[in-house]
């Protein structure tokens, strides 16, 4: 059985897009890209002792930076 990756910043972010037509919907190196900065971003915050609901809050602030 193949192993399916699934990463819920990438795809949250890919959602984003399409929703709101951004010419970037398609550009899957800029949401791995940002999905990837997210998720090291919750990553950090969870190992200097941030809650998961704080940690969680700050990766979103890093990916959705700039589009909103």
């Amino acid at each position: 059985m193949a192993k399916v990756d699934f990463n819920y910043y990438a795809l949250y972010l890919k959602k984003y897009l399409v929703d709101n037509d951004d010419p970037r919907k398609d550009d899957a190196e800029f949401i791995n890209d940002r999905a990837d900065l997210a998720g090291q971003e919750y990553e950090n915050n969870r190992l200097c002792g941030l809650e998961v609901c704080q940690a969680e809050e700050l990766a979103m602030e890093v990916l959705m930076s700039g589009l909103e």
